[in-house]
């Protein structure tokens, strides 16, 4: 009897154990100081990434033939071999292959995916910043801002140029067919872009915050000439990013190629 219900209390444990079984990667020296990444099984389905006893991000969804397990692995590998050399500064949101991401310095650390963000009730790159600011402020560091110049980077870009979020607009209508700045004929069909500064030719990638939706512009015109507006993309580009039943929208504007 007393044998019967020492087997049921150790089975009954052993399941307990099992079910809160916890996932430690070991610590390692990062910045000169001790920080310790590691993953843990929050409830059925879903990891949370552990950095410094702070749960900074969590993952729900598998991604890229990868299980929500196997992706939290990934991820605090990766935090643990970059912050043997990076720190909490070097942690920035990131636009990275047509996806918002989380970079250190210039390692890729993990890519937001839209079924996270929207679990999070946010788009992909409001999601960025939040998981960027978490990691930040478990080492120790300062949020960062989407008001902060170069807050979001790209690895793509050209240097010295970053990745600057600005205000997005649409042209076309009467302006199609009309000459533009450079000396081209404006056909609103075409993927191009006005914009006030970059030389002409310059190729630039836009990225609808709110979407995600991107595309590939060249810059051909100049304007707009609405305050707080920093880009007036071609009709076609417009559509491409679900721009054009708003008229206006927030986007990032990677530099790809320069032409000065």
């Amino acid at each position: 009897m007393v044998l019967s219900l020492f087997r049921q209390v150790a089975k009954v444990s052993l399941l307990l154990i099992l079910l809160i079984t916890i996932v430690w990667t070991c610590p390692v020296k990062c910045g000169g100081a001790s920080n310790c990444a590691g993953t843990c099984q929050s409830t059925q389905g879903v990891w949370d990434i552990v950095l410094n006893g702070s749960v900074v991000l969590r993952m729900r969804y598998p991604n890229g033939g990868f299980s929500a397990a196997e992706r939290a692995c990934c991820v605090v590998e990766r935090l643990n071999e970059a912050l043997k050399t990076a720190s909490a500064e070097d942690i920035k949101p990131a636009v990275i292959i047509g996806s918002f991401a989380i970079v250190i310095g210039q390692r890729h650390i993990i890519t937001v995916d839209p079924e996270n963000a929207k679990a999070n009730n946010s788009s992909c790159y409001e999601l960025a910043l939040k998981w960027a600011n978490n990691m930040r402020l478990a080492l120790g560091g300062s949020p960062v801002s989407s008001c902060d110049s170069g807050h979001l980077v790209s690895l793509e870009a050209v240097h010295p140029y970053e990745v600057s979020l600005a205000r997005a607009s649409w042209y076309g209508g009467r302006w199609n067919g009309r000459l533009t700045a450079n000396g081209e004929i404006y056909d609103e069909m075409s993927l191009t872009a006005a914009h006030r500064t970059l030389p002409f030719g310059s190729v630039v990638r836009v990225t609808n915050l709110l979407s995600g939706k991107q595309v590939v512009v060249r810059i051909n015109n100049r304007g707009p000439y609405i305050a707080g507006r920093e880009i007036d993309l071609s009709r076609a580009a417009a559509e491409a990013i679900g721009l054009i039943r708003s008229g206006v929208g927030d986007v990032a504007i990677e530099v790809m190629k320069s032409c000065r």
